[in-house]
C-alpha cells in the first residue's frame, strides 16, 4: 500500500489527536477554524465513539486466550466479523479517496511543514478517519461484536508479518514446530526396530514403552503449542479463503481496527 494517500498514516493517528489538543490549546479558535472546525467536534466525535465503542464491550463482552495460546475460530463468528469488515470497505475506499485528494492539493504545502497547512491536514485526517471508524461501530453492532473480539479475529485472520530477527535465535521451546518434527522422526524411526524378529522379548517391551512415551509427549507438547486450534483455524480459513483474500487491506487495520 502507498502510505502516501493517507494523511493519517503519514503523521500518526495518536500524533494527530495530539495535534489538534496543542493546537487548540495553543493557537486557540483560530487553530479550530485552520481544521475547518474539526478540532473540536471532532473530540467530541472520538468521545461519542469511545462512549460507544464501550457499551458494545459491556453488551458483547470477548474474553480472549490466555497469553500465549491461540484464538480458537468459531465459523458464526468468523461469519460475523467479516460481515462487519465487508460491511465497512466502503467507508474506508471513501477515506482513500478523500485522502488521495487532499494529498493532491496540499500535499506540496505539507512538505514545507505549513503549520495552517498541517493544522487543515489535521482536521481532515480526523474528519475522515471519524467518518470510517463510526461505520465500523455502527456494522459491529449490527454484528453483535465488540472491538476487542473483532481486534482479536484480525490477529488470528490476518496475521501480521513476522520479521526475522537480525540474529539467530538460540532458545527454543519444546513445542516448537521444528522440535516436535524431531520427535516424530524419533518416533519413526522405532517402528522399523520393532519389525525385527531378532528382539528379545525385554528389548521390544523397552521400545514399546519409549514409543508409548513418546506419542505422549508429543501429544502433550502439542496441546501446549496450540497445534489442534491452529490446525482447525487453518481449515476454517482455508474455507473462506476466497472471501478473506478479498477483504484484504492493512491500511484498513492500521487506521479503524488497532488503536
Amino acid at each position: 500500500m502507498n502510505k502516501k494517500w493517507v494523511i493519517g498514516v503519514g503523521l500518526g493517528c495518536v500524533g494527530l489527536l495530539g495535534l489538534v489538543v496543542v493546537g487548540l490549546i495553543a493557537a486557540g479558535v483560530w487553530a479550530d477554524r485552520d481544521m475547518e472546525g474539526a478540532g473540536v467536534s471532532s473530540m467530541q466525535e472520538a468521545q461519542a465513539q469511545a462512549r460507544r465503542l464501550a457499551e458494545l464491550n459491556t453488551r458483547y463482552p470477548f474474553q480472549p486466550p490466555p497469553a500465549g495460546q491461540v484464538l480458537k475460530l468459531d465459523e458464526a463468528r468468523l461469519e460475523a466479523y467479516l460481515t462487519a469488515r465487508e460491511a465497512t470497505m466502503p467507508a474506508f475506499q471513501t477515506l482513500e479517496t478523500e485522502s488521495t485528494a487532499f494529498f493532491k492539493k496540499y500535499g506540496a504545502d505539507l512538505g514545507s511543514k505549513n503549520p495552517r497547512v498541517v493544522l487543515k491536514a489535521a482536521g481532515a485526517s480526523l474528519r475522515m478517519i471519524s467518518k470510517a471508524r463510526a461505520a465500523l461501530a455502527t456494522n459491529l453492532e449490527a454484528s453483535r461484536m465488540s472491538l476487542p473480539e473483532f481486534q482479536g479475529l484480525t490477529r488470528v485472520v490476518y496475521p501480521p508479518k513476522v520479521v526475522a530477527p537480525k540474529e539467530p535465535v538460540l532458545v527454543s521451546r519444546p513445542s516448537d514446530p521444528e522440535n516436535l518434527a524431531l520427535l516424530e522422526q524419533q518416533l519413526a524411526a522405532l517402528t522399523p526396530q520393532l519389525e525385527d524378529p531378532k528382539l528379545s522379548e525385554e528389548q521390544r517391551l523397552q521400545l514399546e514403552q519409549r514409543r508409548a512415551g513418546l506419542r505422549k509427549y508429543i501429544t502433550t507438547l502439542e496441546l501446549a503449542g496450540g497445534k489442534a486450534v491452529r490446525d482447525a483455524n487453518a481449515a476454517l480459513l482455508s474455507k473462506h479463503q476466497a472471501r478473506i483474500a478479498k477483504a484484504a487491506n492493512t491500511g484498513f487495520d492500521e487506521l479503524l481496527v488497532y488503536e
